[in-house]
Formats: C-alpha cells, sequence, structure tokens
C-alpha cells in the first residue's frame, strides 16, 4: 500500500486520510487497563471509516496498545496491551497481527502512536537511563520529574545520551521485532520536543543532532515519521515561554530565561517529518513556500485554518460520540466533508499568493483556484464549488468521483465543472456503503441535487 514519493517518504500525507484511534488508558490504582476500543472494535470502525471515505487509502496510528495504554512504558514500546485481544486469539500480539492484516481489506494501514521524549521509572530500562544521562537531569547529575501523567512521574528523554549509549536503537530493534511497524511503512512518535540536560549540559543543537539521527535511523528502516507538533526550537525553550520545563527545571540554571517567539526558531525536523498531527509551528508565509507534499497536518492558527484546510484527527471523533457508527459516523462525515475533502482538493493545486481581508484569508492556487477563510468558499475561475456548509469537489485525480454534502441541507443545481463525464449514478452514502438514489445527467457543468442536512452522496461516473 505504499506510494512511490518524489522525496523519501512511503506516503503523500498531504492526500492520505491520517488518524488515530483512542484504544485504551492505564488505571494504576487498580493495575488494569481502561479500553475504549478493542482489537475488534477498531476493525468494526474502520470499516465503516471506508464505506463513509469510498474506500481511499487511510492510515490509523493506535493510541494505548502497548502496555497498559496510553503513556505507559515509554520509551520503550513492545508489550502489546492484553486487553485488546480477542478472545479466540492467544495473546494480544496474535490479535494486534490480526487486525493490522484485516485492515488492508478496508484500505487500511494499522501503524503505532508511540514516544521516544517520556520515560517512567517503573519502565525496565529505567536503570540503564539513568545511569547512561539517557534522561534529563537536574543541576545536581540527577533525573528531573518533569511533569505527572496518569498520577506517575514523567523524566524526560535526552535524546543525546539515548542515542549514543546505544539504548534508542536497542529499543527501537525490539519495537520493530514485536509490531508489523516496518511492514507498515509509518510510525507516529508524540511530543518529539526537545528537553535540554544541566548536568552533564546539554544544549538545543546537541539534542536537535541526536534527535536527527533517530529519525535517520528510522527512515533506514523504510519507516516514515509522523509526530504531535511542528519543532521550532530555541535554548531554554525560549520560542514557548509557557512550556512547563521552563519553570520547573531551567528557571534553576538561567535567570532570567530569556524569552522569544517560535518564529525566530528554525523547522527543525523539515525534510526528516512529513506530516504533524498539530502544526502549530507554521507561519503564513511557510504554509506557502512549504508545498503540503513535503509537511502537511491540521493548522492550529484558526485564520490559517480557514483558508487551507487541515488533516482532520479521528481520534476526537470517537472519544466524544463511542463505537456505534449511527452515533459518531454523523460527526465524522461532516469533519471529512468540510476539512479533509477540501485539504485534499487544494493540496493539487500550487500555493501563488496570500493576502489578508477582514481579519481572514484569501488564497489563490494555480487553476484558478481561490480559497477564503472569511466565508468557507473556494472557488475555481470563478465557480463557487464550496461555499461555506455546501460542498462538491472531485475525490479523485481523475475526476470520476466527487463527494458531495450540505451541512444545513440544499438543493438544485450545483457546479461540477471538472466532471469528466456527462451521466452519473448518484449514491447516498452510509455507514453500511453507498446506497444507489438515481441516475443523471450534466449538463454545463451543473448537476441537480437534493440534499437534507447533515447528508452526503457520492457523484460517480457513467460511461
Amino acid at each position: 500500500m505504499k506510494t512511490n514519493q518524489p522525496r523519501q517518504w512511503n506516503y503523500d500525507y498531504s492526500r492520505t486520510l491520517w488518524m488515530k484511534m483512542y484504544l485504551a488508558e492505564p488505571d494504576f490504582e487498580n493495575r488494569r487497563s481502561r479500553v475504549f476500543i478493542t482489537f475488534e472494535q477498531a476493525l468494526e470502525i474502520i470499516r465503516v471509516v471506508d464505506n463513509l471515505t469510498q474506500g481511499i487509502e487511510k492510515i490509523v496510528y493506535l493510541v494505548g496498545w502497548q502496555g497498559l495504554g496510553h503513556d505507559d512504558c515509554y520509551p520503550e514500546m513492545e508489550v502489546v496491551n492484553e486487553a485488546l485481544k480477542r478472545a479466540c486469539d492467544a495473546t494480544a500480539r496474535d490479535s494486534l497481527f490480526w487486525l493490522f492484516e484485516e485492515a488492508k481489506k478496508y484500505h487500511t494501514v494499522i501503524s503505532f502512536h508511540g514516544n521516544l521524549a517520556d520515560a517512567y521509572r517503573d519502565t525496565p530500562c529505567f536503570p540503564e537511563l539513568a545511569a547512561t544521562n539517557s534522561v534529563v537531569n537536574d543541576k545536581y547529575g540527577k533525573p528531573a520529574v518533569i511533569e505527572v501523567f496518569n498520577g506517575r512521574d514523567a523524566f524526560k528523554v535526552s535524546y543525546k545520551g539515548y542515542y549514543e549509549s546505544g539504548l534508542f536503537q536497542k529499543n527501537w530493534d525490539r519495537f520493530c521485532a514485536a509490531t508489523p511497524v516496518r511492514e507498515a511503512g509509518t510510525v507516529h512518535l508524540d511530543n518529539f520536543c526537545i528537553a535540554q540536560s544541566l548536568n552533564p549540559y546539554t544544549s538545543v543543537e546537541d539534542e536537535d543532532e541526536a534527535r536527527n539521527k533517530m529519525l535517520d535511523y528510522i527512515l533506514s528502516l523504510g519507516i516514515d515519521v509522523t509526530t504531535e507538533y511542528t519543532y521550532r526550537e530555541l535554548e531554554w525553550r525560549a520560542d514557548s515561554p509557557e512550556h512547563p520545563i521552563r519553570p520547573h527545571l531551567y528557571a534553576s540554571a538561567v535567570d532570567p530565561l530569556p524569552e522569544s517567539s517560535f518564529e525566530k526558531a528554525p523547522l527543525r525536523t523539515l525534510g526528516r517529518i512529513p506530516a504533524s498531527w498539530w502544526t502549530s509551528g507554521m507561519t503564513a508565509d511557510d504554509c506557502m513556500r512549504i508545498p503540503p507534499k513535503i509537511y502537511s497536518g491540521h493548522l492550529t492558527d484558526p485564520k490559517l485554518l480557514a483558508a487551507f484546510y487541515g488533516a482532520m484527527h479521528g481520534e476526537d471523533i470517537w472519544r466524544d460520540h463511542g463505537n456505534d457508527a449511527k452515533d459518531w459516523a454523523p460527526s465524522f462525515l461532516r469533519e471529512f466533508c468540510l476539512l479533509q475533502l477540501p485539504y485534499f482538493y487544494l493540496n493539487r493545486f500550487r500555493r501563488l499568493a496570500i493576502k489578508e481581508e477582514n481579519d481572514a484569508y484569501v488564497v489563490t492556487f494555480s487553476g484558478g483556484v481561490v480559497s477564503r477563510g472569511e466565508n468557507g468558499q473556494i472557488t475555481q475561475n470563478g465557480i463557487v464549488l464550496k461555499d461555506g456548509g455546501d460542498v462538491l469537489l472531485p475525490l479523485d485525480d481523475d475526476c470520476q468521483t466527487f463527494i458531495a454534502y450540505s451541512e444545513n441541507g440544499r438543493s438544485g443545481a450545483w457546479n461540477i465543472p471538472d466532471a469528466a463525464f456527462a451521466q452519473a449514478n448518484v449514491y447516498d452514502i452510509t455507514p453500511e456503503g453507498n446506497r444507489f438514489r438515481c441516475q443523471t445527467n450534466v449538463t454545463n457543468g451543473k448537476i441537480e441535487l437534493n440534499l437534507a442536512a447533515g447528508h452526503a452522496v457520492a457523484v460517480c461516473a457513467v460511461h
């Protein structure tokens, strides 16, 4: 399922639906896993998502697949969460590999959410981490507690020590042996931020160099790395004055703490990470000069998101609405049609110009395409393709399949100028698959459609 890209990536993340799925979290007090989605339930969700998205290529990163769930075991990732297994399987690892294979039937690559930045005292390799200065130390040379997750002290990994000690490669190779991550060809590493150690001191450049070596090793195994943030970092996290590590640890090393803005920091992982969950460090200029095929994700600046759109997350939908498709499918369909579909469409074109109007961005693309953030409108040579909550856009490059959606309901003529056909079959999009509605004509770049509120249809070529 890998695709050939102009760079080293296995997937074009600007044209692939990639999401996280939150399976479980630890209940350390009772030494159990609090399960939200089992491996078996995950496959059912993936089946429905495939129906809703018309069989496009997808990646699902499993969260909480290891240990007792999310934020357990790190930086080690090799013990599969037994609470998620199928009753018919001997081990959870068997169930994990079953899910990996079955998901292929639904055009979905299963991969893994992990973390190389955090460490916990009850992790088996922690004594070796501490002994090799592979965790961030305080000014006395002792491992520094940075935050508290799930009621446990959390330490930060010093990438310099972790890489130079050989522990990183040893742990990563065990992760690869325990899971099908190399076949997946992609992995999601959360919160891959730099944390400097005080004793022995490591600079932000030391940590960045080591992180790059870690990324290069993973890439050498044929695995893309997606991650949580856009990493623009300065010494002592001056780029992020609100970062919790600053008052907790760095204040003991330097007074006063320097302050700056993220715009002054380099995009340190550009060229090694093709996509991020939150592209929080992106500016308007970055969006114009960096093609989404090179770096993409979900823009956190609402003004930029309104004009460029971005990758939907999926994870929050199942967490908010549960596992029953009748409860989550309407929200999923809305977000896919109004956020992901326009993102796919705009990513086909070169970004030519950006300007600000009425405290919103207007972006001009090649092909006569213009996106206006103020009213959520996308036009092509003046023809409206998306107008707020109404959208009709092609799903495929050949313009043989289109998706139409209306948030509040709309009847009448819809513009479809790119249709490469004169007749179309129209299907209602449902969790159980497409349901034939009618056959109709495309006349002078328009098609008649009647959509109820929150409804979507697939418009497919008839030849």
